[in-house]
């Protein structure tokens, strides 16, 4: 298979897209903490204008709009930009890699990234361009680098290190760690989460389903609660940045 950056692209759409409403009915909300937190320490309401990058099922556009704001989403995956046009009818959605985006400077006063710029081809390159579209705030929210994810962690066990990387950023104005608490009521729930994931859909490919769901249930067993369900302790760290305050090259 081809290195080229687009068809990389494209083939993650595709692979996310292919469980996309198994995806948003078991864990699309799962970053509602973040969400909430975004919107609060950027001011986002009335007239605000946001752009979320690698917006999946559109639940934090959503959100922003609740708040007032007029939201716009990218997603590669055609299926997750299709979904999202009904979770938030009233944003506005776009099927666009992460990279050169098509806005001129200045365009959102808030532009965030949540768990969205270790897909990108260049980290840095798609960091840069969240920056040159902003007016004021841009949001970066990963997975915390120095408390292990239980979702991380079943994740490596399952299919191997992702090779996946954060982007290199400067000193943000503001850093929150973020527990996000994810729990499913079954295990019927717990694996249609799980199996949904692009980088799953991957290793079904090779392995089949019910091998995968079976390698599941043996990795998620020590996080079974005594009532059957599954709790998974995570935590994000958001970085959030002022295009005023980020050193100029």
């Amino acid at each position: 298979m081809t290195d080229d950056p687009d068809t990389k692209a494209i083939r993650e759409g595709e692979l996310w897209g292919r469980q996309a409403g198994q995806r948003a009915a078991h864990s699309a909300r799962m970053s509602m903490p973040a969400w909430r937190k975004a919107i609060e320490h950027t001011g986002i309401g009335n007239g605000t204008s946001v752009l979320d990058l690698a917006c999946g099922s559109g639940e934090f556009c959503a959100e922003a709009t609740k708040a007032g704001a007029r939201a716009t989403g990218i997603d590669i995956s055609e299926a997750m930009i299709a979904l999202a046009r009904g979770t938030a009818p009233q944003a506005e959605f776009r099927v666009w890699p992460l990279g050169p985006l098509p806005w001129e400077d200045g365009t959102f006063d808030v532009v965030t990234a949540f768990n969205a710029l270790f897909f990108a081809a260049d980290p840095e390159a798609a960091f840069a361009e969240a920056v040159r579209v902003s007016r004021d705030h841009v949001v970066v929210c990963d997975w915390h680098p120095d408390d292990a994810s239980d979702i991380l962690v079943i994740a490596r066990a399952i299919r191997g290190p992702s090779g996946r990387r954060r982007a290199r950023t400067p000193e943000p104005h503001e850093k929150l760690t973020i527990d996000i608490p994810v729990e499913h009521p079954d295990e019927n729930s717990m694996l249609h989460s799980l199996l949904s994931a692009g980088s799953i859909q991957r290793l079904i490919e090779s392995e089949g389903e019910e091998n995968v769901a079976e390698k599941i249930r043996v990795v998620t067993e020590p996080f079974r609660t005594a009532d059957g369900g599954y709790r998974f302790a995570n935590r994000y760290l958001m970085s959030i940045f002022r295009k005023n305050e980020i050193p100029r090259k």
